[in-house]
């Protein structure tokens, strides 16, 4: 096999000039030159707000410049498709851009990259139909094998065991045996053993799998054709896997399987930042630990914010940031003052406060400039919903305890909304906040194909990478198709036409014909039906006094002439986000979340040397991830015992001032206290 170094010329000083001017870079140091430069097997540990996405964009267009082969190429993965959607926004209209996204290089999903190149094959080569791959789909395949008796059976069991069906995964092949034995709550011999097996088995013989059952998929196929792996060496030579932190131990180990990391032929540079790793699997790597400090570049500072946002952050770092820990280069604007970080302290009994308070402090000290550019967020650990009881000592204990009309909603990138409408109002959000219409386009043809496959087609459709370019090419033999089907993007995308009542009802029927000539179903299903309901939004985008209403999930509040919308939600969803102000909430579970943080806070304790359970490390690296999305003003809301008693609460608040915070005690008859 010819090594990867053989395919492509070194990076110069030069070629990074070049594409610096092609992408309106500032200079770049050392660090940055040196990812840009390497062409051996790297881990790139890059903070928060370090430019890794523009990064990862300029290293490929360097190699794509002067890439040699035409049938072996750049493989990139991540777990979304920003990726793709960057070079798309930065380098669509360039050339180097045009052959970063044809053959023979490819970007996609680890999900995408599995299933095409090890699931797909292996289930062709074995005689095994491929229906769909999807949860939904898969979750009602195992349904309809169990009569109602049987699935009522079933459910009220796992149930009890405190799991269900749908959490099911395939662990086997064989599907008479597919479920894993250790993680399934009885033994094999059993009725209730048997009955999910059944389930999932006959769904899997169908041709339904949920999207982590390709992982078993491949592994299979490995297993059985070790061969496979050099293939796929040999066709890719260079790989870059991005936001490694977020790399299940699943995906990892068969991703090592593929690429490892020892074959000096090719190039594995992983890209990502382990103090970010907040999802539960985050932390599962195995034995194959990122990063691998040896053969590692550390990239510390962030464009993102200031050093006083950084050195209050800088110690919520579980893993120690080196060598000089992180570092804030956005530069600051020419004010009187610093603008104050603050710790709002709120009483035990009354949050109500909080929020108002937040928000004058932005209006007073955040530019409107960037206020009006970049979202001002409430963040918390804990955001489900739970009735609050005004009995309850121990709230507010979530997000939507501190503003009643939050509603918790789901991450709006794997999120499958119930009805087509909102597919749709997705869409022109998404299109509006973007530079281009490409979020939009995609989110309006998730939402037809799954229109499609309720309306029972011969075949279930699969939504490709490229939804809208799948859909155009679906529809050019139908003309008819294809005019309903531009004509609903002009109005929706185009047009911004506001989906009122009247207008949805005079669309549904062209909308259930699209669906029919897209997936050859039929009209009038009921699932189908029920999914081009009407319903209006929990905020209606209407104007009121000349002012557009509050987003959905956000608070408004007036100070004199002036208002902010905070933009309430978890820390989760907001990973990866960059927010003008952000307030951390104190939430509750098993202790509340600053409480539990004090140590760190009041500077006793830094990065992860004293988190001796999961608990601890999950709450230092979500406190990590909550405390770096602003680029302005960080502030903490904590209830009044928190703190301590009187005694330590005095201490607490005195070390707190010598970090650089300011504090303010919220009362329950004014915004901010003395």
């Amino acid at each position: 096999m010819i090594p990867f170094t053989d395919l492509v010329a070194p990076v110069t000083d030069e070629d990074i000039d070049w594409v610096c001017e092609l992408m309106q870079l500032k200079p770049l140091d050392e660090a940055r030159r040196e990812f840009l430069k390497v062409r051996e097997t790297r881990d790139v540990s890059a903070c928060p707000g370090s430019g890794k996405t523009t990064l990862i964009v300029a290293k490929l267009a360097l190699l794509a410049r002067r890439w040699k082969s035409s049938t072996r190429g750049l493989c990139v993965l991540s777990h979304t498709n920003v990726a793709r959607e960057e070079i798309q926004r930065r380098l669509g209209g360039t050339a180097v851009g045009q052959r970063l996204l044809q053959y023979p290089h490819y970007i996609d999903t680890i999900h995408g990259f599995v299933s095409r190149f090890l699931a797909k094959p292996w289930l062709h080569s074995a005689g095994i139909p491929l229906t769909a791959i999807d949860d939904d789909l898969t979750h009602s395949a195992r349904r309809r094998a169990l009569t109602l008796k049987e699935y009522r059976t079933l459910n009220n069991y796992l149930e009890r065991s405190f799991t269900s069906l749908e959490r099911l995964t395939l662990s086997s092949m064989d599907f008479s045996a597919p479920l894993d034995l250790e993680t399934f709550p009885c033994g094999k011999d059993t009725r209730m053993y048997r009955l999910a097996a059944s389930a999932v088995g006959s769904a899997a013989r169908e041709g339904y799998f949920c999207y982590d059952d390709i992982f078993v998929i491949a592994q299979e196929l490995l297993s059985r054709q070790p061969s496979v792996a050099a293939t796929l060496q040999e066709r890719f030579p260079c790989i870059l896997l991005d936001e490694m932190q977020d790399t299940s131990r699943q995906q990892n180990q068969l991703l090592s399987q593929i690429f490892r990391r020892d074959n000096e032929s090719i190039c594995v540079v992983r890209v990502g930042d382990p103090n970010q790793a907040i999802f539960e699997h985050g932390d599962e790597a195995g034995d194959d630990s990122f990063p691998d400090s040896p053969r590692s570049i550390a990239i510390a500072d962030s464009f993102r914010f200031d050093g006083s946002i950084a050195s209050l952050a800088c110690r919520f770092a579980y893993t120690p940031i080196l060598p000089t820990g992180l570092q804030g280069k956005r530069a600051s604007e020419a004010q009187a003052a610093p603008i104050p970080h603050t710790v709002f302290v709120f009483p035990d009994d009354d949050a109500t406060g909080v929020l108002s308070a937040y928000g004058e402090l932005v209006l007073q000290h955040v530019p409107s400039d960037v206020i009006a550019s970049c979202a001002v967020s409430a963040l918390g650990a804990v955001h489900k919903t739970i009735e609050r009881d005004p009995q309850d000592k121990l709230s507010p204990r979530t997000v939507g305890h501190y503003w009643e009309p939050y509603v918790t909603a789901k991450h709006p990138t794997t999120h499958r909304p119930e009805s087509l409408i909102d597919y749709f109002r997705t869409a022109k959000q998404r299109a509006r906040l973007g530079n281009t219409m490409h979020a939009g386009l995609e989110r309006i043809g998730a939402g037809l194909i799954h229109l499609a496959n309720l309306q029972s087609p011969p075949v279930p459709l699969r939504a490709e990478s490229r939804i809208h370019r799948q859909l155009d090419g679906m529809l050019s033999l139908t003309p008819r198709g294809l005019r309903i089907y531009r004509k609903l993007i002009d109005r929706l995308l185009c047009q911004d036409e506001q989906i009122d009542q009247a207008a949805w009802t005079s669309w549904v029927r062209f909308i259930d014909e699209l669906g029919v000539l897209i997936g050859g179903g039929q009209r009038d299903q009921p699932d189908a039906m029920r999914f081009l309901e009407w319903h209006a939004a929990p905020v209606e985008d209407t104007e009121s006094a000349g002012q557009l209403a509050p987003a959905f999930n956000h608070y408004r509040y007036h100070y004199q002439e002036r208002h902010v919308d905070i933009k309430l939600g978890s820390i989760h969803v907001a990973k990866g986000e960059t927010h003008a102000a952000t307030l951390i909430l104190d939430t509750y579970n098993r202790t509340h979340f600053l409480k539990a943080l004090m140590p760190w806070l009041s500077g006793k304790y830094v990065n992860g040397g004293h988190c001796d359970n999961d608990g601890k490390r999950r709450r230092l690296m979500e406190m990590y991830v909550a405390m770096t999305r602003p680029s302005h003003l960080l502030c903490l809301a904590i209830r009044k015992s928190s703190l301590g008693n009187e005694r330590k609460a005095q201490q607490h608040l005195e070390q707190l001032q010598a970090h650089g915070w300011t504090v303010h005690h919220l009362n329950r008859d004014d915004s901010l206290g003395s």
